[in-house]
């Protein structure tokens, strides 16, 4: 179900065109938005749908052709062509962006998303979300729509040049696809623009995945009953997206690298000597929002980012135990995901709240950089 018929007169991606102004969002509206049944990518996300993936693509399910008229195959050796799609695919960090039910990706410009960038590299691609804490006139984001990526400017940025060379043939597709998915850092910001991406892709090209940055800003804790089933972040915040989200990157196999780094947001000091605004929770490996972090395993390096913008009397007095619950936390996390897969390392006082996704799910089948800016 994408539109109401009785709308389509209106922009079937605003919120206006679900939502009334000024009168209460009416309840099977909202539910169809937390299903996500409209404006959202066609992917099945409920507890009780497949964690599989999309079936796999074989290229030589059917018979294929020599290239014997192709002179980049005819002349070139296989070691020449493999540089060849190094170049063509690069070493860059791509932006996984959600635009109208389509999962779509901007190349950076930049070599690499820094934890403490949290995409003002590429300002045309932060979720709406994020960029209402430092807004200035004319970025063209809007709050009218229900996607996470909204910049007017973001459709003519959108690129797909270098996945194109995977469309000439499926000789091309079988020795560069692998390629693409390995050499590039996937930055993402929005859980279910990555969720929806983990379940398009095939699995062989998702197990390809080396490094990924995650830019995460919380709207409330999760995993502590904290989300507001009325809000309008709640079918982009809730605890079963938080859940499946790191269930999907514990998924994958191949992953060496994960950067994760969390926007607090804003905080301020007011004149009754206490620090106002931005998300404050507890930064601790035995907190329940962290459990579901903890099913990832396997890899071979992991950084923890933490932004807090805050002026001179809120810096005073956050920074000591923020630095030093931070590095607590990605001291903690690193150990438990560094280690080897299905190894699971004692963590000294940690006592699980609750468990994880993946755990949840294995239990009734068999039982079985620290970066902190300035206002």
């Amino acid at each position: 179900m994408r539109h109401f018929d009785a709308w389509l007169l209106r922009d079937p991606y605003s919120i206006f065109h679900y939502y009334s102004t000024g009168r209460r969002w009416q309840e099977t509206v909202r539910d169809l938005i937390q299903e996500r049944k409209i404006c959202a990518p066609t992917v099945d996300i409920s507890p009780h749908a497949s964690s599989t993936s999309s079936k796999p693509v074989d290229p030589y399910a059917r018979p294929m052709a020599s290239q014997s008229d192709s002179l980049f195959f005819r002349k070139l050796p296989a070691e020449i062509r493999l540089i060849v799609y190094n170049y063509a695919f690069g070493d860059e960090a791509i932006h996984l962006v959600q635009l109208k039910g389509k999962i779509r990706h901007v190349r950076c410009k930049h070599p690499s998303s820094s934890l403490d960038r949290n995409r003002r590299c590429c300002p045309v691609t932060p979720a709406r979300w994020r960029v209402q804490e430092n807004r200035t006139a004319g970025q063209g984001h809007s709050d009218s729509v229900l996607y996470p990526h909204t910049h007017a400017s973001l459709p003519a940025s959108l690129s797909n040049s270098s996945v194109a060379l995977l469309r000439t043939c499926r000789a091309i597709y079988a020795e560069a696809a692998d390629i693409l998915y390995a050499n590039a850092v996937f930055d993402v910001d929005d859980l279910h623009t990555f969720i929806a991406f983990s379940l398009i892709v095939c699995p062989q090209r998702l197990h390809s995945i080396k490094r990924l940055t995650v830019q995460w800003m919380p709207i409330w804790q999760p995993m502590a009953g904290q989300e507001h089933k009325s809000s309008i972040f709640s079918h982009t915040h809730n605890d079963h997206l938080w859940a499946l989200f790191w269930a999907r990157i514990a998924a994958l196999r191949g992953l060496g690298q994960l950067h994760l780094s969390l926007d607090l947001g804003r905080f301020s000091g007011n004149a009754m000597g206490s620090v106002l605004g931005g998300k404050r929770f507890r930064l601790a490996v035995d907190e329940p929002w962290v459990a579901p972090m903890l099913c990832v395993s396997g890899l071979k390096s992991f950084e923890l980012g933490i932004t807090a913008r805050c002026d001179a009397y809120a810096r005073r007095v956050m920074e000591q135990d923020l630095c030093r619950d931070a590095v607590a936390l990605r001291d903690a996390l690193r150990e438990r995901m560094c280690s080897p897969r299905g190894q699971i390392p004692v963590v000294p006082d940690l006592q699980m709240k609750r468990v994880c996704g993946m755990e949840a799910e294995v239990e009734r089948k068999m039982r079985p950089r620290l970066a902190i800016t300035a206002a």
